[in-house]
């Protein structure tokens, strides 16, 4: 019986996986081709077809690409991989329940009109290392792996940071928000100088972890819009809240990190 091959573009109709993911699986040595071409055009069989709905298969009970990789090979156990994983589910569900619990709290507090004490406002959101890793699993999930860098470099920096550190960093983060809310409820636009000066201090705050370039920092923007727990912990502090960040944030960007 003569070998069929698959082109790239024909094995991502097929399994709905872009040809840009299967270049970069090939790139990891997840799933090398079984030749490439004269023509450069990458070819896969049989063998290889399994093994990437082997990988679809894990990446849909949530292992990362690290993980998977090290199962296909033999180098992990399947049954340790997915207990790994279960665990991180775990503790990533108790920290949307302390969120819920946050947001909810919050809402009570704005409805009786009175002040939420400013320790209790970012539970579910603490800054700690374990939080950096579970950042980035949210991030890798969303955006993929081309996530980890940023995440490898706030690591890098936060690495012999105190505890005290950290939760200046949560501090710091909540007062930028109750600044840019009472600009916000005074009428401020969010190109306003007043927003402005804000985000001088939050740039500031936020190149301690990060190399910040203002495209990033306008991404940083449309995340308090597109990520659900973003938006809900804005919502409840003020319903314009996370789209007068982005659009502050997005305008700061253009105009003062060109």
């Amino acid at each position: 019986m003569t070998d069929v091959s698959w082109s790239i573009q024909q094995v991502a109709r097929l399994s709905g996986v872009t040809s840009r993911t299967l270049r970069y699986y090939d790139e990891i040595g997840l799933l090398p081709p079984d030749r490439i071409g004269a023509n450069g055009y990458r070819y896969y069989e049989q063998e290889q077809l399994l093994r990437l709905q082997r990988i679809l298969l894990l990446r849909e009970l949530g292992l990362d690409l690290a993980a998977i990789a090290a199962v296909l090979d033999g180098t992990r156990d399947p049954l340790e991989a997915l207990r790994t994983h279960y665990q991180q589910l775990v503790a990533e569900r108790d920290r949307l329940d302390t969120l819920a619990q946050t947001v909810a709290a919050t809402i009570a507090h704005l409805e009786r009109g009175d002040v939420m004490p400013a320790e209790e406002m970012f539970e579910g959101f603490r800054f700690t290392r374990e939080r950096i890793d579970e950042l980035e699993a949210l991030a890798v999930e969303r955006s993929g792996e081309s996530q980890r860098h940023y995440f490898d470099e706030m690591r890098r920096r936060t690495a012999d940071w105190s505890d005290e550190q950290f939760r200046q960093v949560e501090q710091e983060s909540a007062e930028i928000e109750r600044r840019l809310l009472a600009l916000l409820r005074q009428g401020a636009a969010p190109d306003d100088p007043a927003v402005f000066a804000v985000l001088d201090d939050d740039v500031a705050g936020q190149r301690r972890l990060l190399p910040l370039s203002g495209e990033e920092y306008a991404g940083l923007g449309q995340a308090f819009v597109a990520a659900p727990e973003l938006r809900a912990h804005l919502d409840a502090q003020d319903p314009r809240l996370a789209e007068f960040m982005r659009d502050a944030m997005v305008a700061y960007a253009a105009a003062r990190m060109q």
